[in-house]
C-alpha cells in the first residue's frame, strides 16, 4: 500500500533548516505562545469527541449469580436466598396481595402491560426475529466537526474496518498548518526521531530599543549552539516564553544565556525541558546595528508520522481516500507540530468517513445472545419471584398455627403423675397430623403442610425403646433432646437415666 508523503523544511514564516524570526520594540505589544499546555517531557496532548453519526455497537458482559436453595440451614448465610431478609416483601411483595402489586413487576397491571408492549415484546422481536439498527445499512460511519486544538496537541477518531474498505477524509486548518496521518495504532505508538538543523543569516538595521529573535519548539535531550557578529555592542539573551515576556515589559527575569554590549559571543544550551526557546538581540544604544549570526541544533523526540499508512505533513488542507489492508481499527490523527507553526492554536475543520464492511445486520446478530440472555434474566426474576411469595404464605400459615397450638396446650388441664407419651391416645387418628396438626385426606402419605410421613407416625405400639445414650431416636430417626422422655415425633419411649 504506497503512503503519502511530505517533508520538513519548507515551513510556511520559517526558513531553510527550521526556526521562525520576528521582532518588535520593546514594551510595544507582543504575543509569545505560553507553555501551559505542554508536558515537560514534550509529549503530545491528544483530544477526541467529534459528532458521530451512528451509535457504537452494544457490548460487555451480562453476569448474574445462580445460588442453590438447601433444605436445612442454620444461620444467615445458609438460609436460602429467598428466605434472606430482602427477598420478601422488598421485591417479591405481600403475599396476601395481587401479584402484581410487587416491585419485581414494576406497579400494577397496567404498567406491566406497557412495559411488556414496549420493552419485552420488541426485545424479544429483535433477539429471535428481526435484527436491525438505526445505522447506514451498509455500515458507514462518519465524523465531522470544527474544533481548535493547541500547538503540540493532536485530535484523533478511530473505527473498527475490514480489509478492502475505505477512509474518505477532507481536513482544513488555519492559520497554523497540520500534519494528517491514518494508521490502525494508538498516537503512542509512533516511533520518535532526532532532526537537525543549520540557519546562517544577515539581520540589517536594527534600530535603538527594536529586537530581533530567532525561536523553535524542542525537547529534553536537544541541543543548540550559536555564534554571531554585530557591527556594534549588542544584548543578547536567551529565554523562553514566559521570561521573554517579562523583559518586554521592562522586568528582570533570569536568562539561560545573558550578554550584556557585546559585538560577537558563541556558545550553546543543552535543553531539559519542552519550550519555545527564543534568542533575542537587543539595541538599546542610538544609531542602527547590523547581526549576522550561525545557529545549530538537534531536535530530540520528535515524532516520526511517517511510519503512518497514510501521512501527509505540513498541510493546511488535505482530502483523498485510503483503502485500508487488514482487518482492525483504524486511527486518523490530526496533529499541530510546533516545529512547524509558531501560533498558539489553529482551527481544523474535518469530515472523515470509514466504510467499515460491518452492516446493520452483522451488529444485531452478534449482540442476539446478549439480548436473549437478558430476556432469560428476566424470565428467572418473575419465576423467583411467584416462588417466594408462596414460601412466604407458607411461613405465615406454620407460624400462625404453631401459635394456636401453644394457646391451647396453655388452656387445657394438666395432668399429675409419671410422665407419659404425648402421643400414646386412641383418640388421635391418621386424618390429623402428629407433627403440626393439620387435616390429612385419607389417601395423604405425607402431610401437605410439614412434610412429615403419615405411616410410621401413629400411636406407638412397638416396644422398642430408644437407648439412653442416643441423639437419635430409634423408631423414626428424628433428634431427641436430652430431657425427652419420649420422642416428639413418634412417641417411642427413651430410657431412664440419661445424661
Amino acid at each position: 500500500m504506497p503512503r503519502g508523503g511530505g517533508s520538513r523544511g519548507s515551513r510556511i514564516g520559517g526558513f531553510s533548516g527550521g526556526g521562525f524570526r520576528g521582532g518588535g520594540f520593546r514594551g510595544g505589544p507582543a504575543s509569545f505562545r505560553t507553555s501551559s499546555t505542554i508536558r515537560s517531557s514534550g509529549r503530545p496532548f491528544g483530544r477526541t469527541g467529534a459528532s458521530r453519526t451512528v451509535s457504537r455497537t452494544p457490548s460487555g458482559p451480562y453476569r448474574h449469580t445462580y445460588y442453590r436453595p438447601r433444605r436445612r440451614h442454620y444461620g444467615y448465610w445458609r438460609t436460602p436466598w429467598y428466605r434472606r431478609f430482602w427477598y420478601s416483601p422488598y421485591w417479591s411483595g405481600y403475599y396476601y396481595r395481587p401479584w402484581y402489586y410487587s416491585p419485581a413487576y414494576i406497579g400494577g397491571g397496567i404498567v406491566i402491560a406497557i412495559l411488556a408492549a414496549l420493552i419485552i415484546l420488541p426485545l424479544v422481536g429483535v433477539a429471535f426475529a428481526f435484527p436491525f439498527d438505526n445505522a447506514d445499512p451498509s455500515g458507514k460511519v462518519n465524523y465531522r466537526s470544527t474544533e481548535i486544538i493547541y500547538y503540540n496537541e493532536y485530535w484523533y477518531e478511530y473505527e473498527f474496518i475490514k480489509t478492502g474498505n475505505n477512509i474518505s477524509f477532507t481536513v482544513d486548518s488555519a492559520p497554523s498548518i497540520i500534519s494528517f496521518a491514518i494508521w490502525d495504532k494508538p498516537f503512542d505508538n509512533f516511533p520518535t526521531t532526532t532532526e537537525t538543523g543549520n540557519t546562517n543569516e544577515t539581520i540589517q538595521d536594527i534600530t535603538q530599543d527594536e529586537y530581533e529573535y530567532w525561536t523553535l519548539f524542542l525537547k529534553p535531550g536537544s541541543s543548540i549552539s550559536y555564534a554571531y557578529n554585530a557591527s556594534d555592542e549588542i544584548d543578547f539573551f536567551i529565554a523562553d516564553a514566559y521570561d521573554f515576556y517579562l523583559w518586554n515589559q521592562f522586568e528582570n527575569p533570569v536568562f539561560y544565556k545573558d550578554v550584556k554590549n557585546q559585538n560577537q559571543s558563541s556558545g550553546s544550551l543543552s535543553i531539559s525541558e519542552a519550550k519555545d526557546y527564543y534568542l533575542v538581540w537587543y539595541n538599546d544604544e542610538s544609531g542602527s546595528i547590523d547581526v549576522t549570526y550561525d545557529i545549530n541544533y538537534s531536535a530530540s523526540n520528535v515524532i516520526d508520522l511517517a511510519q503512518a499508512d497514510y501521512y501527509e505533513l505540513e498541510v493546511d488542507t488535505v482530502s483523498g481516500s485510503f483503502e485500508v489492508p487488514n482487518d482492525g481499527e483504524w486511527y486518523f490523527f490530526i496533529y499541530f507540530d510546533p516545529m512547524d507553526s509558531p501560533e498558539e492554536a489553529t482551527t481544523i475543520t474535518f469530515d472523515v468517513s470509514y466504510d467499515t464492511g460491518v452492516t446493520s445486520a452483522v451488529k444485531w446478530v452478534s449482540i442476539q445472545p446478549i439480548l436473549i440472555i437478558v430476556i432469560v434474566v428476566i424470565i428467572i426474576i418473575i419465576i423467583a419471584a411467584f416462588i417466594a411469595r408462596k414460601s412466604q404464605k407458607k411461613t405465615k400459615e406454620k407460624k400462625l398455627r404453631l401459635k394456636t397450638q401453644k394457646k391451647t396446650a396453655k388452656t387445657s388441664p394438666k395432668k399429675v403423675g409419671k410422665p407419659t407419651s404425648p402421643y400414646k391416645s386412641t383418640e388421635v387418628s391418621k386424618a390429623d397430623c402428629l407433627r403440626c396438626g393439620a387435616k390429612l385426606k385419607p389417601e395423604a402419605k405425607f402431610c401437605h403442610i410439614c412434610g412429615g410421613a403419615v405411616e410410621g407416625r401413629k400411636v406407638v405400639s412397638s416396644q422398642v425403646d430408644t437407648p439412653a445414650e442416643s441423639d437419635t431416636c430409634i423408631f423414626c430417626g428424628n433428634k431427641v433432646k436430652s430431657e425427652d422422655k419420649f420422642c416428639r415425633y413418634c412417641g417411642t419411649k427413651i430410657s431412664e437415666n440419661r445424661k
